[in-house]
């Protein structure tokens, strides 16, 4: 029997996580499943935890592919692998610090089946400090050939996540594809490689993925100088390749709201030691073409007031000593600044 729906799952440090996640995937609704776990080298137990836990799921061991690293190659090569080694018809991404709805795959399955799609996105659930926000990557619903979703996805008006979409499995093998280079950010090439090639993209408005916040995350830890810097280079590399990606397919400018935010992105992850002057002046040349955009705008971007006092904050030096103090409703600044 063929798979219809491949689970990709990359596992690095995450034992208090793991348990929940992998009894999610083994309990699927949807029998026609496989999962596919790469161990990127885990420095814990995590691996021991999933396959313990596969023991009480007999039926599932068959389906389950174990990919082991010998040294740590970080999570862009990892998603790579575990995307490649799957054999589903189509596959999802599931992190593993995260958990599932158990009807995932079978009513995800049964969207692309029923509209034709190569995406289908659901909503989901964002867990921070004990409590859940609904959340979703399509707020008007739109359902038919995804040019909306599209759309809002390649101009940053969504956050470009890897998880929470089942996407065809063979737009991963397509001429043209780009990969990640390196791990911080690296869900952006991916959000705009499956983006670009899905022709029709499908919404089940029904939260079935829960996004839990993770403190020791790649996205969520706090970085000492030199990591600033590493993850400065990594998410500004991956992200001019996955502009030029699109501007490969002759589609960048159509997006050209969505350039500009991955532009800004880029300078803000500086904005940590903008207090010291040499790093003041490496935000304002970054990309500098973009400054007066940031401050006046033009016909994609409007700042607002709050965005204004952060720039002003950020020239003068004051920021981010004033951070909580212009962290506050007046001053915060719109979801493209965080």
């Amino acid at each position: 029997m063929s798979i219809k729906v491949s689970f990709a799952v990359p596992v690095y440090n995450v034992s208090d996580y793991i348990e929940d996640c992998v009894r999610s995937l083994y309990e699927q609704t949807l029998d026609s499943i496989e999962i596919v776990f790469v161990d990127d080298c885990t420095p814990d137990d995590s691996m021991d935890i999933a396959l313990r836990v596969l023991e009480e799921y007999p039926h599932r061991k068959s389906q389950v592919k174990v990919i082991r690293h010998q040294q740590n190659q970080g999570i862009a090569v990892t998603k790579r692998e575990a995307l490649l080694g799957a054999s589903g018809e189509y596959v999802i991404i599931v992190d593993s610090d995260d958990y599932v709805d158990r009807r995932m795959a079978e009513l995800m399955y049964g969207k692309a089946i029923e509209t034709g799609a190569e995406m289908v996105v659901c909503d989901y659930y964002w867990e921070k400090g004990g409590r859940q926000y609904r959340r979703t990557l399509v707020p008007d619903g739109v359902i038919g050939n995804g040019d909306n979703v599209r759309r809002d996805m390649l101009n940053k008006r969504v956050p470009p996540l890897h998880v929470m979409k089942l996407v065809s499995r063979d737009i991963y093998d397509r001429e043209g594809v780009v990969w990640p280079r390196y791990s911080y950010g690296e869900d952006t090439i991916f959000n705009n490689v499956t983006a670009y090639y899905a022709n029709r993209i499908a919404h089940v408005a029904e939260p079935l993925y829960y996004y839990r916040y993770n403190s020791l995350s790649i996205s969520h830890k706090k970085l000492d100088e030199s990591l600033v810097l590493k993850y400065y280079h990594e998410f500004g590399t991956n992200i001019a390749d996955g502009w030029q990606f699109l501007e490969r397919m002759g589609v960048g400018g159509e997006y050209k709201r969505g350039e500009m935010i991955n532009k800004l992105m880029v300078k803000n992850r500086l904005l940590s030691m903008v207090g010291k002057r040499k790093y003041r002046k490496m935000w304002w040349n970054t990309y500098p073409e973009i400054n007066k955009v940031i401050l006046f705008g033009n016909e994609y971007y409007k700042p607002t007031y709050r965005e204004w006092v952060w720039v002003a904050a950020i020239m003068l030096g004051i920021y981010p000593r004033y951070k909580e103090r212009l962290w506050s409703r007046r001053f915060l600044p719109s979801r493209e600044w965080i």
